[in-house]
C-alpha cells in the first residue's frame, strides 16, 4: 500500500510540475457571474502592480429610462439603480450600463479593456483614445490610450445582455505587456489541458478496446465513464464557453447531466471491477441504489435542477465507493489498491471543484489533476486485473493439459495392455507345454531350448513395446528435427493391436515425407488423440469395413475416417473445452490438441466433413 501511495504522489507532483507558477498580474478586474442563482460582482486592485494605490472603481448599473444614451449618460447618472445580488443580468427590457472610474492617479499610457458576454453597443472613449478592437476566442478586446490630466477619468459603456444560463466575467483592464504575457500563459495552459484531456481520452479508448477483446463489463463502464469525464473537462476548459451560438456553452443542465452520467458509469465500473456481488453483497445493493438515484436525479435536472449537484452531495456519495475499495483490499484483492488510490485522488479533486477551494492558489481546476491521476491509476488497476485473469487462465490451461495427459495415458495404458495380452498368453502356453513335456518324459534339451527361444522372442516384443511407449509424455522444452513419416508410423504402431482387435483397417499414404523442427512428442500426442477419436466413432456407430486413412504430404498430415462425419451443430463447438458427445469423456482432448498445434507448435488444426466421414488436417 505504501508503494501505491508513493506512486500517486509522484503522478500528482509530475502533473503539477508541468504548470507554470502563477504570477501577479498588472490589471484591475471586474467580473459578474451567476453562482447558484445569484449574480456576484468582483473587483480587485492587485497589490505590487502599477495599479497599486490607485482606486479604479467599476460599477454595474441598470435603468428603464429609454431616454438615456451615450451622450447624456453623465448628466442622468442619478437615474441608475445598482444591480442586486439575486438579479440576473439578462432582462431585455432593461438597459445596462457599466461605469469605470479610473481615478485621479491612473497613469498615462496604453491599455486593453477586455470583455465578454454582454456586447458593448457604445462607449464614451474619445475617437483619439480608441486604438483597435479585436476578438480572441470569443472574448472582445478594446485597445485604448489614456493621458492623465487630459482625458476624462470616468467612462460609460452601454451593454446588450446575452442569454446564457451562467454569465461570466464581462470586463477587465490591463497593460498590453501584461495582456500578451497572459495570452502566452493561456496558450501554455491550453496545451497542458489538451495533454491531460488526451490522456483521459486515450485511457477510455484503451479500455473500450480491452472490452472488445475481453468482454469484461468493467472495461466498458470505465470507457464510458472516461468519455463523459472528458466532455466535462472539455466544457470546463473554455474551448467553447464564449461561443454564444453553442447550446452547450455554460449550460448548467448539460454539465449536470454529464456529471451524473459520469457518476453512473463510475458506480457500475466499481460494481464489476471489485466484484461486489460476490464479495460485498450489501454494498452491491447499495451501489445499485446509487445508480437509481443518479438516474432519477438526471431526469429531475431536465425539468428543475439536479438535487445532487445543487446541494453538493456528490463528493459524499463517492465515499461509498472508496469504502468498497478499502473493503476489497482487506479481502486481499490487490488491484483494489490502485483503484482506492485513484478514487481518493478523484474524490478530493471533485470536492475542491464543487466547493471552490484553493482556486486562489492554483491556475488550473483541481478536477483536471484528479481526473488525469485517476486515469493513470485506474488503468494500472485494470492492467493488474488482466494480469490476474491471464494468470488464472494459464493455471486452468495447465490443469487442462494435465487432465488431457491423464486421459491419454489411460488410453495408452489400455493400448499397452492390449499389446502385452497376447505375449502373456503365449508365455502361459509355453510354461504349460514345458510342464506337460516334463510330465510325459519328453522334455529334451532341444525342446527346452526351442521353448526358451520362443519366450525370449515374446520378451523382446514386450520390451520393444515399452520402448515405444516410454518418454511418450516426457516434456521436451526444446524443438528437435524429426521425420513426420517416422513419428506417424511410431504412433500407429502403438495403436496397432487396438485397431486389429476392433477390425479397423488403417492405411498410411505418404505422398512426400518431410523433416520438421518442432516438438515431436507433442505431435505424437495430437495424432494419437485424433486416431483414438476416429476409432471411438467407428466403434460407436458400428461401421462395417471400418477404415482410417492417414496421408502425409510435405508439411501436412490428414486423418480421415469413414464414420459418416460430424453433425453441424457439434462441428461448431468441437474445439470448446469440456464439450463432448461421449458419456464419461472429459471433452478436453480436441481443445488441447488445437492448443498444442496452434499455440505451441505454430501450426493449424482444421476439421471438415467429407463424403466418407470426418477429415482432420494438421498443417505446419
Amino acid at each position: 500500500m505504501k508503494k501505491i501511495i508513493l506512486l500517486t504522489l509522484i503522478i500528482i507532483s509530475t502533473l503539477f510540475s508541468l504548470l507554470p507558477a502563477q504570477e501577479v498580474e498588472e490589471y484591475a478586474i471586474a467580473s459578474a457571474y451567476e453562482f447558484h442563482g445569484e449574480t456576484h460582482f468582483y473587483e480587485s486592485n492587485r497589490s505590487k502592480t502599477m495599479f497599486k494605490d490607485i482606486n479604479v472603481s467599476i460599477a454595474l448599473l441598470k435603468s428603464t429610462d429609454n431616454t438615456l444614451n451615450i451622450k447624456n449618460i453623465q448628466d442622468k447618472e442619478q437615474l441608475f439603480t445598482p444591480l442586486t445580488k439575486n438579479e440576473k443580468f439578462q432582462d431585455d427590457n432593461t438597459t445596462y450600463w457599466l461605469k469605470v472610474d479610473l481615478g485621479s492617479a491612473f497613469p498615462s499610457g496604453r491599455f486593453i479593456c477586455s470583455y465578454a458576454d454582454p456586447k458593448i453597443l457604445a462607449h464614451t472613449f474619445k475617437p483619439s483614445q480608441t486604438l483597435e478592437m479585436f476578438k480572441l476566442d470569443g472574448v472582445s478586446h478594446l485597445k485604448f490610450s489614456y493621458t492623465q490630466g487630459v482625458d476624462a477619468q470616468t467612462y460609460y459603456f452601454k451593454l446588450k445582455p446575452r442569454h446564457f444560463r451562467i454569465p461570466f466575467r464581462f470586463i477587465y483592464l490591463t497593460t498590453p505587456e501584461t495582456f500578451y504575457a497572459h495570452m502566452t500563459k493561456e496558450v501554455h495552459m491550453q496545451l497542458i489541458l489538451g495533454l491531460i484531456l488526451g490522456l483521459i481520452i486515450m485511457a477510455g479508448l484503451y479500455n473500450a478496446a480491452m472490452y472488445y477483446y475481453n468482454r469484461d463489463r468493467a472495461f466498458l463502464h470505465y470507457a464510458l465513464m472516461q468519455l463523459f469525464m472528458s466532455l466535462i473537462l472539455y466544457s470546463y476548459s473554455g474551448a467553447f464557453q464564449w461561443d454564444e451560438s453553442s447550446f452547450f456553452s455554460r449550460n448548467i443542465t448539460y454539465q449536470a447531466i454529464l456529471s451524473l452520467l459520469t457518476s453512473i458509469f463510475a458506480t457500475l465500473f466499481t460494481l464489476y471491477f471489485l466484484e461486489l456481488k460476490n464479495y460485498l453483497p450489501k454494498l452491491y445493493k447499495f451501489a445499485w441504489l446509487m445508480v437509481f438515484i443518479f438516474v432519477l436525479d438526471m431526469f429531475v435536472s431536465l425539468f428543475y435542477k439536479s438535487i445532487i449537484i445543487e446541494y453538493k452531495v456528490l463528493p459524499f456519495l463517492m465515499l461509498v465507493l472508496i469504502y468498497a475499495g478499502y473493503k476489497r483490499i482487506r479481502q486481499g484483492y490487490k488491484p483494489a489498491r490502485f483503484y482506492l488510490a485513484g478514487w481518493i485522488v478523484l474524490a478530493i479533486a471533485v470536492f475542491l471543484n464543487i466547493f471552490q477551494i484553493g482556486y486562489a492558489y492554483t491556475i488550473i481546476d483541481p478536477l483536471y489533476i484528479g481526473a488525469a491521476t485517476e486515469a493513470i491509476l485506474f488503468s494500472l488497476a485494470l492492467s493488474y486485473k488482466i494480469r490476474l485473469v491471464h494468470k488464472e487462465k494459464e493455471e486452468q490451461k495447465e490443469l487442462l493439459v494435465h487432465q488431457s495427459k491423464l486421459a491419454s495415458m489411460g488410453e495408452m495404458i489400455g493400448n499397452i495392455a492390449h499389446q502385452w495380452r497376447q505375449p502373456l498368453t503365449h508365455f502361459g502356453y509355453t510354461f504349460m507345454n514345458i510342464k506337460e513335456a516334463q510330465k510325459h518324459g519328453e522334455l529334451t534339451p532341444e525342446y527346452l531350448d526351442t521353448k526358451i527361444e520362443e519366450a525370449n522372442t515374446q520378451l523382446t516384443f514386450m520390451s520393444e513395446t515399452i520402448d515405444d511407449f516410454k518418454d511418450f509424455y516426457a516434456p521436451k522444452k526444446e524443438k528437435e528435427t524429426f521425420s513426420l513419416l517416422q513419428a506417424t508410423q511410431a504412433t500407429l504402431d502403438i495403436m496397432a493391436h487396438t485397431f486389429k482387435q476392433n477390425n479397423i483397417e488403417v492405411e498410411l499414404i505418404t505422398l512426400h515425407d518431410s523433416h520438421i523442427c518442432n516438438y515431436k512428442n507433442e505431435y505424437k500426442q495430437v495424432l494419437l488423440n485424433l486416431l483414438s477419436n476416429a476409432k471411438d466413432a467407428l466403434i460407436e456407430r458400428k461401421i462395417r469395413s471400418s477404415k482410417i486413412t492417414v496421408k502425409i504430404d510435405k508439411n501436412s498430415i490428414q486423418v480421415e475416417d469413414n464414420a459418416e462425419g460430424i453433425k453441424e451443430d457439434v462441428l461448431k463447438r468441437i474445439y470448446e473445452p469440456y464439450f463432448t458427445t461421449k458419456e464419461g469423456n472429459s471433452g478436453i482432448g480436441l481443445y488441447m490438441s488445437k492448443m498444442i498445434v496452434e499455440k505451441n507448435m505454430g501450426g493449424k488444426l482444421m476439421v471438415k466433413n467429407t463424403q466418407n466421414g470426418a477429415l482432420f488436417s494438421i498443417v505446419f
